[in-house]
């Protein structure tokens, strides 16, 4: 069975051994002449067994060829994958960098983010790294005229190190921008646009396509918030999007009509053939061949080469090469011939959540799609239709449900209503979005398709938005483990292959593998603790995050936002399984305030906020942790006398020249301190004292 499915997808075997050879060489780096020395001996004993089957007929080792094929490729990921490894400027020298701009991604308070290209620098020294792409941030100067895309600029001022996450489980961003390519990051306080430098980039190119299309839309009236769902949609660029959008979108599960991939491709290529046949073309002539690729790739070009948009026009390339030639090959060696040309051209892609769900999401439905749609038959051409969709969904969140969970901790529940809602307004939104911008030379042409599209956007944006606000839109706080991740996957192919055969041994391995992955979360429930404190910081301000089964509270020393709320707990929360609702309060620093003390699953826990200051001893409670928000207005000694402390943490929101003076002088107490800012995040599971 296995062995039918490899032999008629060959790709799929070459892939699993890249992907291999990929993580196994991220993992553990050994020398290049160790992978050198693997696909030499691997090649040879392969050639060598190959014209050994091939002249003596011993098929009863045949499968050996297989196994030494998958080591060769396997060593050759490896090696190729350690030339690739990417490089960056880990440093926070002051410097003078000449960069090219490739497109706007973003801003904040005081600056505008630009991705761009390295071209020279100051000190040479760090040039030395060769790195290419990067991120620079441009103040904001109230001037009318902003850099454009391509332009090349002269910058004065210092690079931004990498860092590591504040918490253990917190999104590494600087990782995340490192298997990006991204080089450095580098804030500007001077900037000087200069004349002299001319190239040719293909990204500069769909930087400027992408600012050129934006104000076209902008001048024909689409409005703001709009703008920014159609700039994500169309031509794959969020960084428009409000934290709002994006929360609602994500919520109601719509987030993957906002990433440009397979379904927004394949509606593309639909409509080229549309128009060819209304020319009078012939599929099968060599013009529509061409034309159809043509508009892939232009289309491609335009949303920057993402790599849910490559597959896809890889899929319907190999496609139109299969119509042309004749050729046909199965759905599942389109996949693996897509995964294997995508992590050829980029190793850095098997780090990329969206190359997995936009794979795992056409295996799923190509899979068990033809199951699902038979379970209903409505002779009623709509109820036929909606039911296809239903369909397809089900069968979508299938396949992507396990990396779904493992990566953003939570499952939309209301999934296939915002799919009936929203996946017919996707064809004709892109349908007028195409004509617009093949009108874009025109404003008043613009200005006729212009209302509707609008429309179209305004009511999508509702409708999410109505979905969001409907109860439990979304379970929270979901987790998986890493290694439940292969346990979950095992059992959706197992079914799959019982759908498929209904053999008894099947169910039976199906049936083991539940039981298995039931006991998986059994295990890691029996691991976790009782209770939760967490101490750390929020750029720069001071949080602790205590958290039962029943009780999610926040102490901070100044207000925060969801976003920040969110983009530091989320990750906490599910491990721990935190209520969903939470409580933050605000600890302010006025003098002579005691501090807050609670008795925490058996330990008595006190908060302390900045400014602080007593003189009246605290009963005859010992503290077990102390907890600083800033700095008190009294010393180490003063703080002892008036409290009975085992352990001082002193959270992240203090100055460092603050830590450094109320430590000074005191080094017999240093032993009770805990330092966050040296000693990294504080994360203590509390169990109850038996």
């Amino acid at each position: 069975m296995l062995q039918l499915f490899f032999k008629q997808s060959p790709f799929i075997r070459i892939v699993l051994a890249i992907i291999a050879g990929y993580y196994l060489s991220s993992l553990w780096e050994v020398p290049l002449y160790f992978y050198i020395c693997i696909v030499a001996l691997a090649s040879l004993v392969f050639v060598l067994w190959s014209y050994k089957l091939r002249i003596s007929a011993i098929y009863k080792y045949r499968y050996l060829s297989g196994i030494f094929a998958f080591i060769m490729f396997f060593a050759l990921a490896g090696l190729y994958h350690q030339l690739r490894k990417p490089v960056y400027i880990d440093s926070d020298k002051q410097g003078l960098v000449i960069v090219q701009l490739i497109q706007a991604v973003g801003q904040t308070d005081n600056n505008i983010k630009f991705e761009a290209k390295l071209k020279h620098m100051k000190p040479d020294s760090l040039y030395s790294t060769k790195v290419n792409k990067g991120i620079v941030f441009l103040p904001k100067n109230g001037k009318s005229d902003h850099p454009e895309p391509g332009d090349f600029l002269i910058l004065k001022g210092r690079f931004l190190p990498y860092s590591e996450p504040t918490g253990v489980f917190n999104f590494d961003y600087s990782q995340y921008l490192i298997n990006q390519r991204i080089g450095f990051r580098f804030i500007a306080k001077q900037s000087k646009v200069v004349d002299g430098y001319a190239n040719f980039d293909i990204f500069v190119t769909s930087g400027r396509l992408k600012k050129f299309l934006r104000t076209q839309y902008q001048q024909a009236g689409v409005g703001a918030s709009q703008l920014a769902i159609l700039n994500a949609l169309f031509l794959g660029d969020k960084s428009l999007l409000s934290y709002e959008q994006k929360s609602a979108f994500s919520d109601a599960g719509a987030m993957h009509l906002l990433a440009v991939s397979g379904l927004h491709v394949g509606i593309i290529y639909m409509i080229a053939l549309k128009i060819l046949l209304l020319l009078g073309v012939r599929k099968t002539s060599g013009w529509s061949f061409f034309v159809v690729l043509f508009i892939l790739w232009s289309y491609a070009l335009v949303t920057g080469f993402s790599p849910s948009v490559m597959r896809a026009s890889l899929m319907f390339t190999i496609l139109e090469f299969g119509r042309i030639y004749k050729y046909k090959t199965g759905i599942f060696n389109l996949l693996g011939a897509s995964m294997f040309i995508i992590l050829v051209i980029e190793p850095l892609s098997i780090y990329n959540i969206g190359f997995w769900l936009s794979h795992t999401a056409v295996a799923s439905i190509v899979s068990f799609y033809p199951y699902i749609d038979k379970w209903f038959y409505f002779s009623f051409p709509p109820f036929r239709w909606i039911w296809s969709i239903i369909a397809v969904s089900l069968a979508a969140q299938l396949g992507t449900l396990p990396i779904c969970i493992y990566a953003f901790y939570e499952f939309p529940l209301y999934f296939i209503l915002t799919n009936i809602l929203l996946i017919p307004l996707v064809t004709p939104i892109l349908i007028l979005a195409v004509v617009i911008s093949v009108c874009s030379f025109s404003l008043p042409v613009m200005q006729l398709f212009t209302p509707a599209l609008d429309d179209l956007l305004v009511f999508m944006e509702e409708a999410t938005k109505w979905i969001d606000q409907l109860p439990n839109a979304s379970i929270t706080n979901l987790y998986l483990d890493w290694w439940q991740l292969p346990l979950f996957y095992s059992c959706i192919i197992l079914l799959l292959i019982y759908i498929n055969y209904r053999f008894i041994p099947h169910l039976r391995f199906l049936l083991v593998s539940l039981v298995i992955f039931g006991v998986s979360f059994y295990v890691r429930a029996h691991n976790t603790p009782n209770a939760v404190l967490y101490v750390a910081d929020i750029k720069g301000k001071s949080v602790i995050n205590y958290v039962t089964g029943s009780q999610n509270q926040i102490f901070s020393c100044s207000s925060l936002t969801d976003k920040e709320i969110e983009f530091t707990f989320k990750g906490l929360w599910a491990y721990c399984g935190a209520p969903s609702d939470y409580v933050v309060e605000i600890v302010d620093g006025k003098q002579k305030q005691r501090p807050i003390v609670k008795l925490v699953n058996g330990e008595y826990v006190a908060v302390v906020p900045a400014g602080t200051y007593w003189n009246d001893p605290v009963g005859n409670v010992v503290v077990d942790k102390l907890i600083l928000l800033g700095k008190p207005a009294m010393t180490i000694v003063e703080l002892l006398d008036v409290i009975s402390v085992k352990q001082i943490i002193i959270a992240n929101g203090w100055k460092w020249y603050q830590r450094k003076k109320w430590i000074s002088g005191y080094s017999e107490q240093t032993n009770i301190i805990y330092n966050v800012a040296k000693d990294g995040m504080l994360l203590v599971g509390l169990h109850n004292r038996k």
